[in-house]
């Protein structure tokens, strides 16, 4: 892949595993360019990422695309935001990933518990 930049190295190196619009698979090319070597490679082999799609309303991944992977999506008022916010947050869900933090959507938790999960960002649980 010589004579490409590292933006556009990691964007072919994803392929497929980026579901989304031109524009989404250059922003987290772009984020995930700022990380060392060795953090690129392990998020390009376990992360998929997925957002909306200029020219499809849905899509659909098997099971066995993701078995072992982690799936972050990228929400549409979160692509509306600055270019500064996306990156955040991007590094911000892929430390979830790589500190090994566990999905807590789907855990019963006592009422007073409700709503109180750590790692607000601007108000918005992440």
């Amino acid at each position: 892949m010589a004579g490409l930049s590292k933006t556009k190295q990691i964007e072919k190196k994803f392929g497929a595993h980026i579901a989304g619009s031109k524009e989404v698979k250059r922003l987290v090319s772009e984020a995930i360019s700022l990380f060392p070597k060795e953090l690129v490679n392990y998020i390009i082999k376990n992360i998929w990422f997925a957002a909306s799609f200029d020219d499809a309303w849905a899509f659909t991944f098997d099971g066995n695309d993701l078995k072992g992977k982690h799936l972050i999506f990228l929400s549409d008022d979160l692509l509306a935001q600055s270019r500064y916010q996306i990156f955040h947050s991007i590094a911000h869900e892929i430390s979830h990933v790589v500190l090994g933090h566990r999905n807590t959507i789907y855990i019963q938790r006592h009422d007073s518990q409700r709503g109180k999960t750590t790692g607000k960002a601007g108000g918005r649980v992440c």
